[in-house]
């Protein structure tokens, strides 16, 4: 397979870089699949390829408008799931609030990511009223009113009651008719298949859900799957420094020493 790449054809790399996302999303298109959102998938006529363009954002909202310029570009909307507030990130930071703006403007789908391990004492019959608390504040915090569907955080430790399961009250991405009654994909743990591009070259599945976390699709990605999570915690490392250079009186006037510091940890031990 070649990629058509400034008027010459390109051999196709199979990474987890920038350059090869458009590559998988060309191939889609070449394939004839169209990219839909959830409820248009289960009104498509019998014979129509499809896909559900999904993107939880776990750790680096700034990534995600990589992806969805990319996507923008090519006639691709997507949907998108933000947390209100996660560990690494919260929702009501300047620079969220400017990605989920932006990807509103490109003609994407924002939606909520539900993290439940914020409140063990979580009762599932609450479920919805919290998510419609959350998506309260998803627009309160960003001007943006997310789609009716929720994507939840780690569904693998809830599986028995998410997975192909109606939560009343409440839309979810992995209902029975977006999980086991179409293909399901996530890049979340590497390829199981071979590399998705392959997928919709061959026109393995006809409807498809595929999740893609930006975090794992770093500017600098390549196909070392533990090198790209380092490389987003690095990232996370040097915006973190940065604010603290930037706020921080004692940071700004040491930021050498400070920056030497982070570099080497066994800086750190010494008197």
């Amino acid at each position: 397979m070649s990629i058509e790449a400034s008027g010459s054809a390109r051999p196709v790399k199979c990474d987890f870089s920038l350059r090869h996302y458009e590559d998988i999303l060309k191939a889609a298109l070449a394939s004839g699949y169209r990219f839909v959102d959830y409820e248009s998938m289960t009104q498509l006529p019998p014979g129509v390829r499809a896909c559900i363009l999904r993107h939880d954002i776990d750790y680096i909202p700034e990534w995600a408008e990589n992806f969805g310029k990319i996507e923008a570009d090519l006639g691709i909307q997507a949907s998108y799931f933000f947390q209100v507030c996660a560990r690494p990130y919260n929702l009501r930071e300047q620079g969220s609030v400017e990605v989920v703006r932006k990807l509103k403007a490109w003609g994407h789908l924002l939606g909520l990511h539900f993290d439940m391990s914020w409140n063990p004492q979580i009762k599932w019959e609450e479920l919805a009223a919290l998510c419609a608390e959350e998506k309260r504040l998803f627009k309160a915090l960003t001007g943006v009113e997310p789609g009716d569907v929720v994507t939840i955080h780690n569904p693998h430790r809830f599986k028995d009651r998410v997975l192909n399961q109606a939560i009343p009250g409440l839309r979810h991405a992995y209902e029975q008719e977006w999980f086991a009654d179409i293909k399901y994909l996530s890049d979340s743990q590497g390829w199981y298949e071979g590399c998705v591009c392959k997928i919709f070259q061959e026109k393995r599945y006809d409807r498809m859900q595929l999740l893609l976390h930006p975090y794992l699709w770093p500017p600098d990605g390549d196909a070392d799957f533990v090198r790209n999570l380092a490389r987003m915690v690095r990232w996370r490392c040097q915006d973190l420094t940065a604010y603290l250079v930037e706020y921080h009186p004692v940071a700004a006037k040491n930021e050498a020493r400070l920056r030497q510091l982070i570099v080497d940890p066994n800086l750190l031990s010494r008197p």
